[in-house]
């Protein structure tokens, strides 16, 4: 397994990753006919969103997505038009995307919260999954109603605690013992799950 890129939030002119949501998916792009492929181990869903606000409004910036013709050896198929956008092809040789959609400005009707991260900090790193928010020295959350943004807090003091409650619990551990296959399937399926309760 490997870690795997992380959706963006462009907030008040900063990029952050989105480490957490808390109902259900932000974006599905099936909802916009797309069939994405992953095509490497860094991104099984096969797409890379960028989200922001607009005008308090949740939108959907940027989307980096693999389609490949059906039947055919790894073979690009052009997405069709989002909001009028026409995406561009690989923007180099080793690109990790196909189709590559630029101010999209496509509105999402979510209501939840986003925890938005910066910061990582590398002494956290696992070569697997999604990093929650709580491996982030700077966590923002957002909450929306129907897509429109109604409050935002700083989450950072609250993600310093939880660290050193994990960290503190790991150092307690007995280094010897070996985890469980039920305990390993426990933290795969966490590692690849962003949710997170309000």
């Amino acid at each position: 397994m490997t870690a795997q890129i992380d959706d963006v939030f462009r907030f008040h002119e900063r990029e952050y990753c989105v480490a957490g949501i808390s109902a259900g998916e932000l974006f599905d792009p099936s909802l916009l006919n797309l069939e994405p492929f992953g095509t490497c181990s860094a991104c099984w869903r096969g797409y890379q969103a960028i989200f922001g606000v607009s005008a308090s409004r949740l939108i959907l910036d940027a989307l980096h997505v693999n389609l490949l013709k059906p039947g055919k050896d790894y073979q690009r198929e052009e997405g069709h038009a989002i909001n009028g956008m026409k995406p561009t092809g690989p923007k180099r040789k080793y690109d990790w995307f196909n189709n590559h959609y630029e101010r999209l400005n496509y509105h999402l009707e979510y209501t939840g919260g986003l925890l938005l991260a910066d910061g990582f900090i590398e002494e956290l790193y696992v070569h697997m999954g999604f990093h929650p928010a709580w491996k982030y020295q700077t966590v923002i959350e957002l909450i929306f109603e129907a897509g429109i943004l109604t409050r935002e807090f700083d989450r950072s003091e609250r993600m310093a605690e939880i660290r050193t409650m994990f960290l503190e619990s790991r150092n307690d551990a007995d280094p010897e013992r070996m985890p469980t296959k039920d305990e390993i399937a426990r933290f795969v399926e966490r590692a690849f799950d962003r949710s997170y309760d309000m």
